[in-house]
């Protein structure tokens, strides 16, 4: 459905035509949409019918386009028809390889699913990507950095301060111990109090055998409750072990390299765990490539917005 209504918008639109419009230049203009038994259906009248139809919204959505296209024209930045056909030929070897199992025969019969033929989708597409790559030149033209940015960039790569640790981790819940418990038929329910009590006990045992000499990571995989963690033998990185809570990430900020360390307890069992390395950055020495990947990092949602916004609030609108 919103694939009829932006393309019928981008028609509707055409019915006021004029030789000044950013828009309107980039198409040669159809006079006929069809011709039935050799009579023709006029172009602008299936226009006005759509413009009818469809209503405000599709002028406000057509308005916003001429807008961008008005404020790329201002600053000389361009598309080809060239991108858009490449991107259009890297959209349907996507389709066929993952939707298509790998049948070049069947994208005619997805596209009919859409509503669409080659030609149609193709125009269709022409607008949507070219909105979209006009609108990423104008923000990435105007983007500026902040240093408040660039800093959340920098700890979410290399950790806060720029050290980032890797922690091996072995995780024990309540929950799990409880289950564990439960399937004796002649044990009593145990109150949290003695749960935990039970689970601290499991865990200190844990440390002794570690501490003896058996590698941690043989523990890891064989007796810790977190089947993600036990599969990948319990390595963590930064973004992945910080949300276990403020206890865990003191007492690791904390611990020397290679040393399992006593249980922590958290709000659903407790930790064990062993500080595998530390690796410091220094800002200054990534700055610049870190200033790169923002700069060119795809536009959100909010900077989509924003630059509507805008365009709109600069321009005088009438609607007639």
């Amino acid at each position: 459905m919103r694939t009829t209504l932006v393309f019928a918008a981008l028609l509707c639109a055409s019915a006021c035509r004029s030789t000044a419009d950013p828009v309107l230049a980039l198409e040669p203009a159809k006079k006929v949409l069809a011709r039935v038994d050799g009579e023709p259906i006029s172009a602008a009248a299936y226009q006005a019918w759509l413009a009818d139809t469809f209503g405000a919204k599709q002028r406000q959505e057509y308005i916003g386009i001429w807008l961008l296209e008005r404020e790329a024209s201002r600053r000389a930045i361009t598309v080809s028809r060239e991108q858009i056909d490449a991107a259009l030929a890297k959209l349907w070897e996507s389709w066929i390889k993952e939707r298509l199992n790998g049948d070049p025969a069947a994208l005619d019969a997805e596209l009919e699913r859409q509503g669409h033929d080659r030609e149609s989708y193709a125009r269709w597409y022409y607008w949507e990507k070219r909105r979209e790559l006009l609108a990423k030149a104008l923000i990435h033209d105007e983007r500026v950095v902040s240093e408040e940015n660039l800093l959340r960039r920098f700890e979410q790569i290399y950790g806060p301060g720029g050290v980032a640790t890797k922690l091996r981790l072995l995780v024990l819940t309540r929950a799990r111990l409880a289950l564990e418990l439960s399937r004796d038929p002649g044990a009593r329910t145990l109150t949290a109090g003695e749960l935990d009590e039970r689970l601290m006990q499991k865990a200190l045992d844990l440390c002794k055998r570690a501490q003896d000499g058996e590698p941690f990571e043989a523990l890891v995989r064989a007796e810790s409750n977190d089947l993600a963690v036990r599969k990948d033998g319990g390595v963590l990185g930064d973004a992945q072990w910080r949300l276990r809570g403020a206890a865990l990430v003191r007492a690791a900020e904390s611990a020397p390299i290679g040393v399992v360390m006593p249980p922590v307890p958290n709000s659903s069992g407790v930790d064990i765990f062993e500080v595998l390395e530390r690796t410091t950055t220094r800002l200054e020495d990534v700055r610049e490539a870190l200033l790169q990947e923002l700069s060119a990092a795809p536009p959100s949602l909010e900077e989509l917005s924003a630059l509507d916004q805008r365009l709109r609030s600069q321009a005088r609108i009438e609607m007639d």
